[in-house]
């Protein structure tokens, strides 16, 4: 029987508008009690997944990434933060980038619920993914006139999946906190980032990907506060014994899971009215004989990913990436799950890179892996995809997931009391000045031609339903006596249109400051030390 749901389906979700704004939802204070009615519905649960039971599944695939994790803290020197394997395993995951507080703010967030369930809080980091720019974006000029400025940190901008990323050890990299510290001092700003970067160092020093490198630094900052995670990149995931068995199950029955994988995209922009047909995946496709699957391909050294292709027969198995690509696994007369696994994971030794794409990764990790599984903003928005794939191709009730998510302004000296309403305010009173000219002139401004355009007002309004061809030419002559009364009146309305238009521009000089002075996307790491913790403690109360 399908799994039944912990709690109701989410709610919409906004990006909090305001400095120290918390989005979570459902409310922080049920992710406990959902992680833990979760992992005992599921851990007991009987649905039968390739042969094995959904609870089976789940043990090996938590019991085994923990390890995992726990292997990749001791290899990176650092003592795995308490956790018990017993309890509810709490999970969330991000692109390795110095992203902003509303994200970071999910890593705290995993850390205090998982204290709470008295579980394991696990950070994936999604180093598979195609790198962004990098550089930091800084906040530069005065309040007044406030713009950003970028600051790289990485000498190598080429669009690659993160893990074939080195940092270099040049000034560049080495010397960031230096031009931050630098560039904030005039904003009265003294950073966390010199704090945290040492460790990026040590990273890079070691010969660790930069990925890797600007993990270790928000990594630090989390053991400084107290809220460390348990860490993963899926680069390490995707060849685990685990993933191996899911990947080798989604190709084995590649046929069916496109089906799903179709329905439940075109079902979602279906229903949120999207036509774009790549948004927010493009669907899977049948090339000749080739099924399309959710995993990229790539071999080390190549420059591009590709889709992983997939063609099966009686006897055989092919993979391809649809061009040089092509490998065979033969299907024997024992279990093919666990056969073509293995085969998975010797290409993989042998240098060709095989990892998930967003939907396939948040899929396995919701089904398999994850008690609560903890979005952001972004990724929330398309688990309507995630939960229609499971009930397809599973037949399973989507669990429960939590957003959260939270916006922190840098302290630049606080934003201009002005909104969006106020200046669309000003334009209504333009447009208003222009064309009714009489209602801002005094009484005795203007006597005749504000009567002038009385009676043509009246005129206009007695004969509106006679179409007569007489009265067609009187609204044609009308018409022009509108257009002459009008000018002559904003003669008279120079001045305050004038005044007027200095009032928009400065108003729109203030909302281009706010969007620099209330710009919740810069890094963590600009921050002051003090201001974080403000921030977290406050946004966490709940779990006090």
């Amino acid at each position: 029987m399908p799994v039944s749901s912990p709690i109701i389906a989410p709610q919409s979700r906004r990006i909090p508008q305001h400095d120290g704004g918390v989005l979570a939802d459902p409310p922080l204070r049920h992710g406990a009690r959902i992680a833990t009615e979760t992992q005992h519905i599921l851990s007991s649960s009987d649905i039968r997944i390739a042969g094995v039971t959904l609870g089976n599944w789940r043990d090996d695939v938590a019991a085994d990434t923990i390890a995992a994790a726990c292997e990749y803290a001791t290899h990176n020197g650092r003592v795995p933060p308490p956790h018990d394997p017993a309890g509810p395993l709490v999970v969330g995951g991000h692109q390795p980038t110095l992203f902003h507080c509303g994200v970071l703010l999910k890593n705290f967030g995993l850390s205090r619920l998982a204290q709470q369930a008295q579980g394991t809080a696990l950070n994936l980091i999604v180093d598979n993914d195609i790198s962004t720019p990098h550089h930091l974006a800084l906040p530069d000029g005065s309040r007044e006139q406030p713009a950003t400025r970028l600051v790289p940190f990485s000498t190598d901008n080429s669009a690659r999946p993160w893990e074939d990323i080195k940092p270099s050890l040049s000034a560049t990299f080495t010397g960031l906190p230096d031009r931050v510290t630098d560039a904030l001092s005039r904003w009265n700003i003294s950073p966390v980032l010199p704090s945290i970067w040492p460790a990026a160092i040590s990273s890079a020093e070691k010969g660790d990907g930069l990925a890797e490198c600007l993990s270790a630094a928000r990594i630090s900052l989390q053991d400084q506060f107290g809220h460390g995670t348990l860490e993963l990149p899926i680069s390490r995931l995707a060849t685990r014994q685990p993933f191996l068995r899911f990947m080798a199950m989604v190709l084995l029955q590649a046929d069916r899971f496109q089906g799903a994988y179709n329905r439940a995209l075109n079902s979602y922009r279906k229903s949120n009215r999207i036509r774009s047909r790549t948004h927010p995946a493009a669907n899977l496709e049948r090339i000749d004989s080739w099924l399309e699957t959710p995993f990229w391909c790539w071999k080390i050294g190549d420059t591009h990913r590709r889709r992983l292709l997939v063609r099966a027969t009686d006897t055989t198995i092919t993979i391809s990436d649809g061009s040089t690509l092509e490998e065979d696994c033969r299907l024997g007369s024992g279990s093919n799950l666990d056969n073509l696994a293995t085969q998975l994971g010797q290409w993989q030794q042998g240098g060709l890179k095989i990892r998930p794409s967003a939907l396939s990764t948040t899929l396995f990790a919701r089904v398999f892996l994850a008690d609560l599984f903890i979005h952001g903003i972004g990724g929330a928005k398309y688990d309507e995809v995630t939960d229609a794939l499971m009930a397809d191709f599973f037949g399973i009730a989507p669990p429960q997931y939590m957003t959260l998510s939270g916006t922190l302004h840098l302290p630049l000296g606080g934003c201009h009391d002005v909104s969006h309403d106020d200046r669309s305010r000003l334009i209504s009173r333009r447009r208003r000045m222009i064309h009714n000219a009489q209602d801002f002139l005094s009484d005795g401004q203007a006597v005749e031609l504000r009567e002038r355009k009385t009676t043509l007002i009246a005129q206009q309004q007695a004969d509106r339903l006679d179409n007569s061809d007489s009265s067609i030419r009187n609204r044609q002559i009308r018409y022009h006596e509108f257009r002459d009364v009008n000018r002559e009146l904003n003669r008279h309305t120079i001045g305050a249109r004038q005044a007027l238009e200095g009032d928009l521009q400065e108003l729109d000089r203030q909302l281009n400051a706010n969007s620099v002075l209330a710009s919740r996307d810069f890094s963590f790491c600009l921050f002051p030390e003090s201001r974080l913790r403000e921030f977290f403690d406050n946004s966490l109360a709940d779990l006090n």
